[in-house]
């Protein structure tokens, strides 16, 4: 009877451990799905956001900084002036998300605009030859240091679209959109602008040679498009 009476007691205290480990079990991965999982992943996307925003205000601001030369050159001062104190921003280190955006519509409004007039061939006075002449190097150089950017850019948006799925609040999805507003923004309009600089840059080069400009330093720089 006694015997029988332990196995009992070992039975009953064996299942009654199983019962509260599988509760805590329960209990610890769904506060990890809906809390500290959740936590860890919207800061990781957040760094890589925000490592992205870093180089890319970088390499906009050198982007601007040689449009506002070839404004110059095509008689723009007025947009000249605007790309100056556009790529200051983005060089200054602390753009804001408004800034970022605003300064890569107005890089690719400018692209576009700028090549239409070098694409006209028209004839060019030796103010505009010397500005051209300076705005060669620093631009196909810049834009080679944007397109660089085309696989991290990838990147973050292959990992921002995996941290979006990886949620199931609809409340948190709206948060974390939020939270990458600009980020997301860089990824839908920035590879369309690293193709249209590169094009830009080459019709450029081309432009740059039937005027006799020099052009032994923008051609050594390799355009990875």
């Amino acid at each position: 009877m006694k015997n029988k009476l332990l196995t009992l007691m070992v039975v009953f205290g064996c299942g009654f451990a199983n019962i509260s480990e599988a509760q805590f079990k329960m209990k610890n991965p769904l506060g990890a799905l809906t809390g500290d999982s959740e936590k860890q992943s919207n800061g990781d996307i957040s760094a890589i956001q925000e490592a992205l925003l870093l180089d890319l205000t970088d390499a906009l601001g050198d982007v601007l900084a040689a449009q506002a030369i070839i404004a110059e050159a095509q008689g723009n001062k007025e947009l000249a002036a605007t790309l100056n104190n556009t790529s200051d921003k983005m060089k200054g280190g602390d753009a804001s998300n408004d800034d970022i955006q605003g300064g890569l519509s107005l890089s690719s409004d400018t692209v576009a605009a700028q090549q239409s007039v070098i694409n006209e061939g028209e004839s060019i006075n030796s103010e505009s030859k010397a500005l051209y002449a300076k705005a060669l190097k620093p631009y196909v150089k810049s834009v080679a240091k944007t397109a660089k950017l085309s696989q991290p850019i990838e990147d973050f948006m292959n990992e921002a679209q995996n941290s979006l799925k990886s949620i199931k609040n609809p409340m948190e999805i709206r948060k974390l959109k939020k939270t990458l507003d600009t980020g997301l923004f860089i990824g839908r309009n920035t590879p369309k602008l690293i193709v249209n600089l590169g094009k830009s840059s080459k019709d450029l080069l081309s432009f740059a040679k039937k005027n006799d400009l020099d052009t032994s330093g923008a051609d050594d720089i390799e355009l990875d498009m």
